[in-house]
């Protein structure tokens, strides 16, 4: 395990479109500084540009060794960040970093892995607010249930068939999968956001600090 005064997070970034400008920009929601700062004030981290390939030159100059892959932008729909989000889990892999991943975080880890990726009900998954129920917590001090939010219009596939290095332990009541985790490999994904959460829900807080030991 890394020391919390060691860990160094790096955090992926949607592509979005400047209106006026024939250019593309990386971004990051100012959500993810008061969720960092809030819930993991010894650590350091920083946005990580999306280079493609050339993000582990970027990734090793910084001396990263943890990542965040964050929410916003359809698996497909800006392949500079498919390629560099895909490139930093071959990373982590490499060197058994870990790597939580948030929304499309966490679809980005089922695809990787060769799962498939398919729209959900919009009406239940779509600002709104429903329960989750843990059916394989990762950690002991989690709860049995909570309530998260939701935003995805794509799912990672239904409890009862999904299979592969990820193991579900989060549950929507509709039999969605909406967390999963693999401890030997240091992955974890959650379908919600934490980090639009003001304040930040305490579940969110225990559920990341222990994933990244802090």
């Amino acid at each position: 395990m890394v020391e919390s005064s060691s860990l160094r997070l790096g955090l992926s970034m949607r592509v979005v479109a400047a209106p006026g400008y024939r250019e593309d920009r990386d971004a990051l929601a100012r959500d993810w500084g008061v969720f960092m700062s809030r819930v993991m004030p010894e650590v350091s981290w920083l946005p990580v540009p999306n280079l493609g390939r050339a993000v582990v030159d970027y990734v090793a100059g910084w001396g990263l060794n943890g990542f965040i892959l964050t929410g916003g932008n359809d698996l497909g729909e800006a392949p500079i960040r498919d390629e560099t989000e895909k490139a930093l889990l071959d990373y982590a892999l490499e060197h058994s970093l870990p790597v939580l991943g948030v929304c499309r975080g966490l679809q980005m880890m089922c695809h990787y892995f060769g799962r498939a990726v398919t729209p959900c009900p919009v009406e239940d998954h779509v600002a709104v607010r429903h329960p989750v129920r843990l059916v394989d917590p990762p950690f002991t001090e989690m709860d049995e249930s909570m309530t998260v939010n939701s935003f995805h219009e794509r799912c990672v596939g239904r409890a009862s068939d999904f299979t592969g290095p990820l193991t579900a332990f989060a549950v929507s009541p509709d039999g969605l999968v909406e967390g999963a985790y693999c401890r030997e490999k240091k992955l974890l994904g959650i379908m919600w956001h934490p980090e639009r959460n003001h304040p930040s829900a305490e579940a969110d807080m225990r559920l990341v600090r222990a994933f990244f030991g802090v």
